[in-house]
């Protein structure tokens, strides 16, 4: 069966029909390539016609008819003039007729200077690092094809003597781009680089194995874009051609909503990407560190009443313990890492002697939609997200790292959003959280509450778009009363932050988003080791910065800072690298160490610091407290941002491959002392909190408590251990009737503040 198309391409002003101009027809395929129908020329009158039968399209499953498009170029079919493939012909009948103005704008346009795009695009092939022989081989022909094999800046950069760094192909697009382009100018570049790369030229097998990826012209579209998407994608490039305004509240309200790391990325960048490569051996990996065993999610909610208890809970330790952690509703798409799952919160209602138990998701209104259609609908951070923006979202709010109770709520929160306030006692969703709308950037996961004045810090960071770093306070009425910009010179994935009771300290670690690598099929987040860490440290309401560099390091979790004389000091969880748990299939680490249990595992080994900055001399001093790794710190709460001698964290059990901990480790700074309560054979706890004893006057005096899951029982419980004796034996260990997954932080919230609750 033979179908038609024929058309008409004339000029827009006049409707005079324009000759010799080159017109393909295509099948806009699902899956692959487009089915190219035909190619003509226009006729004396501006007019073509294009015959194709069944077997041209008919390629796909269950195609019955084309949707066709059409492109016009230029008589030499360098320069795209038109082409109708954002409104393509759905299920296109045997007869269909284009009429096609061209506006005389265009038809004037001077054609397009070949040297800038072939310098372009040798920076392009450049940006993996090298230029390979094929690479050099088919820029060379494609010199020669347009008149600029002798040009001696061409031969130069073709001789590959001369390297091009990622910055000068960066330079050489937004050059090309302009200031702040506009998306048309995005397509135009497009349309240039694939007109610079067309060639219907024959070449015969050797050929085609010398050219490697850009000798086959099917994939030669597929590598070129590859290759942009490394620039587009790269926060260095995107800096150059962000508008340099800040957003309106309304604009940031929406980015916000719609995925912090991406949100500022200009649409024409982020819409060529729908796909990326994923490592099946990673994927398995990764499947099976964090979706088995105590890592696997419960799926059922429930509320226990008179809970079992071994011991005798204290009379006067009354409130609830709570602890956030990830729990998947539905199976994850692509990639999962332990930050994806949807937050759960597990608490413990304690009273009187006696305990309660309910666990509850924090039904974000990502996590609704998902429940709605059953399914996942978001992938998680190692992915790239849904560009399409399903329901208006690229990424999912998980809510599902920490608590914080500030202005009588209790606050759900994930680094890349906004907070989710949970009623208490009963754990059910309120809803987002936004400060009456106040809130235009992402919400820190440990936000600083000053128990003297009420205040709350917070800060947010997107890993891609300036300003790479906002910093807030709230104050003790819940209203956020000032934001400003914190100016670093590249992006970041920082966690957390800390005060003392005039500074705010923040953190400038060498771990990067990169998301162009999962074009590749790796890991999007890179611990650059070549690149210095810094602690910067304001005024609290505002002033001058201070940055303090020391060597390469990660800190994930703070201690806590206070002054002392005209130094600041930072107590705080220091590695030396991070590769987020995740083991580097191509690159393993190799550990540095003499023991060899610790060589067959590759925990992230962070050991406690101290850090001394002067503000006067601009001297820092770095020390190590402990050389047994351990993480997930908490303080007496009331201690927050001034001088504390206690320090409670989880004691890592680094033979298992896991992050897991074994035990619970009390620091005295002052006394430079350490006790370690373990929990026994099988059994594995998380971060603890410190519950104070009410009246209680000693720093140490109240309950530490968290929960340890037994892997022998297959059983988990809440211990609450005494502060002041914590190598004994527990006070009072509640049993849970239900497995509760390995999780992130914890919060008490006495029954004090419960029964003021805004909620």
């Amino acid at each position: 069966m033979s179908y038609i198309i024929t058309g008409k391409v004339y000029q827009a002003e006049n409707t005079q029909g324009i000759p010799n101009l080159v017109i393909t027809a295509f099948d806009h395929d699902l899956i692959g390539q487009p089915d190219r129908l035909g190619e003509t020329t226009t006729n004396q009158q501006g007019e073509f016609t294009i015959t194709y039968s069944e077997k041209d399209f008919q390629d796909q499953l269950f195609e019955v008819n084309p949707d066709i498009y059409i492109v016009v170029k230029t008589a030499d079919a360098s320069k795209i003039l038109h082409s109708t493939q954002k409104t393509i012909r759905r299920q296109a009948s045997k007869n269909e007729h284009f009429d096609i103005p061209i506006p005389q704008k265009i038809l004037d346009a001077d054609a397009v200077d070949a040297k800038p795009l072939l310098k372009l695009l040798i920076g392009v092939a450049w940006i993996d690092g090298e230029l390979e022989p094929g690479e050099v081989t088919y820029l060379q022909q494609l010199a020669t094809t347009k008149g600029l094999s002798n040009d001696p800046e061409i031969a130069s950069l073709l001789s590959n003597k001369q390297t091009v760094s990622a910055q000068q192909a960066y330079d050489w697009v937004q050059a090309y781009l302009g200031t702040n382009p506009s998306p048309q100018k995005f397509v135009e570049l497009d349309e240039a680089l694939e007109s610079l790369v067309a060639s219907d030229t024959v070449i015969d097998e050797k050929e085609k194995e010398l050219l490697a990826a850009f000798a086959d012209k099917e994939n030669r579209k597929t590598t070129l874009q590859q290759r942009l998407g490394s620039i587009f994608l790269d926060a260095n490039f995107i800096a150059k051609v962000t508008p340099d305004t800040p957003d309106s509240r309304e604009t940031a309200r929406k980015n916000l909503k719609k995925g912090f790391a991406y949100a500022r990325v200009p649409q024409a960048i982020i819409s060529k990407f729908t796909s990326a490569q994923t490592n099946p051996e990673v994927k398995e990996d990764l499947a099976y560190r964090f979706l088995t065993l105590n890592f696997a999610p419960v799926r059922k909610e429930i509320t226990a009443d008179n809970l079992e208890v071994i011991g005798k809970l204290p009379q006067d330790l009354s409130g609830m313990f709570f602890r956030i952690g990830p729990n998947p509703r539905f199976a994850p798409l692509g990639l999962y890492h332990w930050f994806d799952g949807d937050g759960m919160v597990h608490g413990v209602n304690i009273k009187n002697g006696t305990a309660s138990y309910r666990n509850r998701y924090v039904r974000t209104e990502g996590l609704k939609i998902e429940e709605k259609e059953g399914r996942a609908i978001w992938p998680g951070l190692l992915n790239l997200p849904r560009f399409d923006e399903p329901h208006g979202m690229m990424m999912k709010n998980v809510a599902n790292t920490a608590l914080a109770w500030h202005h009588g709520r209790l606050l759900a929160l994930w680094e890349g959003g906004e907070p989710y306030e949970l009623r208490v006692p009963d754990l059910e969703t309120v809803g987002p959280y936004t400060f009456n709308d106040e809130l235009t950037f992402p919400f820190t996961a440990h936000p600083k509450i000053d128990p003297q004045t009420g205040e709350m810090m917070f800060f947010g960071y997107q890993p891609l778009a300036k300003p790479y770093i906002q910093y807030g306070i709230v104050s003790p009425e819940g209203k956020i009363v000032k934001t400003m910009p914190i100016d670093i010179p590249s992006p970041i994935s920082t966690h957390d932050f800390a005060i003392t009771e005039k500074y705010t300290i923040f953190l400038d670690m060498p771990l990067a988003l990169k998301p162009m690598r999962v074009m590749q099929g790796k890991i999007p987040l890179v611990f650059e080791r070549n690149k210095p860490s810094r602690f910067g440290i304001i005024p609290r309401h505002g002033g001058e910065m201070r940055w303090f560099s020391v060597p390469s390091c990660m800190v994930y979790h703070i201690v806590n800072a206070y002054e002392e004389g005209n130094e600041v000091i930072l107590v705080a969880y220091r590695m030396d690298w991070t590769q987020l748990f995740i083991r580097d299939i191509e690159n393993p680490l190799i550990f540095p160490s003499t023991d060899a249990l610790l060589e067959k595992v590759e925990p992230e080994l962070t050991k406690l610091y101290r850090w001394r900055f002067n503000l006067s001399t601009g001297q820092v001093k770095e020390e190590v407290l402990d050389d047994e790794v351990a993480e997930f710190p908490r303080i007496n709460d009331n201690y927050v941002g001034r001088k504390m001698r206690y320090v409670y964290s989880g004691l890592a059990a680094v033979y298992m491959e896991r992050p897991l901990f074994d035990g619970v480790k009390k620091y005295d700074l002052q006394a430079g002392t350490a006790e370690t309560k373990h929990f026994g054979r099988g059994r594995f706890g998380g971060e603890c909190v410190f519950a104070p004893r009410p009246g209680g006057q000693a720093e140490d005096d109240g309950w530490v408590l968290t929960y340890v899951y037994d892997a022998v029982e297959k059983r988990s419980e809440l211990i609450v251990l005494d502060a002041q004796n914590i190598t004994a034996e527990p006070v009072a260990r509640v049993l849970i009737p239900q497995r509760i997954p390995f999780g992130f932080h914890c919060e008490w919230v006495s029954s004090e503040k419960i029964a003021k609750a805004k909620r």
